[in-house]
């Protein structure tokens, strides 16, 4: 059984933590979501993509209100499926004078497939550039761009106590996003195949791609996601640990990654 909700937000004391909204790929399975991650300290709160079913889970862990801003990782719908549902949950919040100021959304510069980011006086759509940091309240974000079909990118979250967790977003694997990652408090990571499906699908990880990644960059804690949807899920820990030899979680609704 996995804890409580209520036990896990309120266990312990913490700088930053994540909260795994959802974290299946391609699609959600029954009452669940694609890719969405609330990252928060004690006084912002930042999503990480916004993926089919992430808007009704999220409201589990807070109100859509309270959010400051969203931030994508690129533009897949498993990882952006509900931005305009979160757009126009926020023009009635600003109706209703639920929420005062129009909600950010942070996303790429992918003219190929790039989404209106901005929706009237609600949204404000803001694009970050690779390397280049920006804050959004106490918080600092910093990108890194992946090998994908599209254009995707790794994002880096830093608070003022030195906590960092690093998101990989989609990608396959690539030596330079374990120098990103190097040394940080937690790596989520996606990890969409099984070992022996390794190269099967271009702009993802297996496993074992992910405990190398972890291993090389010599991170505190690797949590697995963008789960598949099919097979032994937590055999993914096992494979992971063949490369990989510090603390394995798997992500699941509600986990807690805290710093």
């Amino acid at each position: 059984m996995f804890p409580s909700v209520e036990t896990i937000m309120t266990y312990g004391e913490c700088s930053m933590k994540l909260v795994v909204v959802g974290c299946f790929g391609a699609y959600p399975p029954r009452n669940g979501a694609t890719s969405g991650y609330l990252v928060e300290d004690h006084t912002t709160k930042v999503l990480l993509d916004c993926g089919s079913g992430v808007i009704a889970s999220l409201q589990n862990y807070i109100n859509l209100n309270e959010l400051d801003a969203v931030v994508f990782s690129h533009y897949h719908r498993d990882h952006c499926a509900d931005l305009e549902c979160m757009q126009y949950a926020t023009m009635i919040d600003m109706q209703l004078e639920k929420r005062k100021r129009p909600l950010v959304m942070w996303g790429n510069e992918d003219a190929g497939v790039i989404p209106s980011l901005d929706y009237e006086k609600y949204c404000i759509g803001m694009r970050y550039v690779e390397h280049v940091p920006f804050t959004i309240g106490g918080l600092r974000f910093t990108t890194q761009a992946n090998k994908h079909d599209i254009p995707s990118f790794s994002i880096k979250v830093e608070d003022s106590q030195g906590g960092c967790i690093v998101y990989s977003g989609d990608t396959e694997y690539y030596d330079r996003f374990s120098d990103f990652a190097e040394g940080v408090d937690w790596l989520l990571c996606e990890c969409s195949l099984y070992s022996d499906q390794r190269g099967q699908v271009e702009g993802h990880l297996c496993a074992t791609e992910a405990g190398q990644i972890a291993a090389r960059a010599s991170v505190r804690n690797l949590a697995l996601t963008h789960l598949p949807n099919y097979g032994d899920r937590e055999s993914l820990i096992q494979e992971a640990g063949t490369i990989y030899g510090g603390k394995i979680v798997l992500a699941y609704p509600g986990m807690v990654l805290k710093i």
